[in-house]
């Protein structure tokens, strides 16, 4: 058998994500995506990067963060080979921190039977835009609204079973837990999560999705949270600990935070979270094995696990969630 080569499998890896991932969420990233495969220096630059720093997230914002505008792959790609070195050194010294609202809407539904005051913990916390969720109102289709009305909106398609809430949660403490925690409060930290935020189906900027970030980044410069710098396995202990002292309820949540790191360091952040008293909800790619398996998601799906047990699939930034008794299996 052929070895593959390092910037071979960069090829295949981008190829899969334009598939997967891009294709029917962002056409233009889906075709960046296939350019960057089709073109053997890149990949072999790309190559020379640490595996994690290889994604086509970071590659893509790096690339708009240091001024590459969204338009079509033959008009970018030199301006992304000229700027190879500014975008590789953003590459290096950032994270690939989504940090969108919308997923909180996905993840309500997972501690819709809590009652009374919650401390809410959150790995991979970015700047804490979701640790909010009493802040925002939802709306899960026609007439299935949670939340006061003078609150900003943060819409789903919710599945007829998904269990709705009377009331968003009340949070009586908030704290995350990040290798590079961002201040809300930074410009920079706007800039960089802007960058982040993916094209829409038209190729440019998706407009609703950084008026929504920019609410989010508003809310926590307001309210501020206890955000530290921490890894998930070493430091979530400490950080429970001290959600215990606030509130009898302590709620651990995640989206789209386990495939940066090693299964190794899954598996012992789900060991942890069956040992702690916590109620944990984790919204992860179907393909990362944190608890029974859930054969009825497609690769391209988020699946919804409270306590390890999957309860639902949603879209990976939040657009829908689809409950287990929903699904066709």
């Amino acid at each position: 058998m052929q070895d593959v080569t390092e910037d071979q499998s960069v090829a295949r890896s981008y190829l899969r994500w334009a598939a997967v991932e891009a294709e029917e969420r962002s056409p233009r990233y889906a075709e960046w995506a296939r350019g960057v495969a089709a073109d053997p220096a890149l990949c072999a630059a790309i190559a020379e990067l640490e595996p994690v720093k290889r994604q086509p997230n970071l590659l893509f914002a790096a690339a708009r963060f240091e001024g590459v505008p969204l338009q079509p792959w033959a008009d970018v790609r030199d301006m992304v080979a000229g700027a190879w070195d500014r975008i590789r050194s953003t590459m290096l010294a950032r994270m690939t921190q989504t940090n969108e609202a919308r997923r909180m809407a996905t993840l309500l539904p997972a501690i819709a039977h809590l009652t009374g005051p919650i401390a809410l913990v959150e790995v991979g916390a970015a700047a804490g835009l979701c640790l909010y969720p009493d802040r925002w109102r939802y709306r899960f289709g026609p007439g299935r609204y949670v939340g006061d009305a003078s609150l900003p909106l943060l819409e789903t398609e919710a599945s007829p079973s998904t269990p709705l809430p009377a009331e968003p949660p009340l949070v009586a403490w908030r704290g995350g837990l990040d290798l590079q925690p961002l201040d809300p409060a930074d410009p920079d930290t706007r800039a960089w999560l802007e960058a982040l935020v993916w094209p829409d189906a038209t190729g440019g900027v998706d407009g609703a999705r950084v008026d929504r970030l920019r609410t989010g980044i508003a809310i926590a410069r307001r309210e501020g949270a206890e955000l530290r710098r921490g890894d998930l396995t070493a430091d979530t202990r400490a950080l429970v600990e001290e959600a215990a002292r606030h509130a009898p309820t302590v709620v651990v949540w995640h989206s789209a935070v386990l495939a940066y790191v090693s299964a190794y360091e899954r598996a012992a952040f789900a060991d942890l979270m069956g040992e702690l008293p916590v109620t944990w909800v984790a919204n992860e790619g179907a393909s990362l094995e944190i608890g029974p398996p859930a054969p009825w998601a497609s690769p391209g799906d988020f699946v919804l696990r409270r306590d390890a047990e999957p309860i639902a699939i949603t879209d990976p930034h939040g657009a829908a969630i689809t409950w287990l008794d929903d699904i066709a299996r």
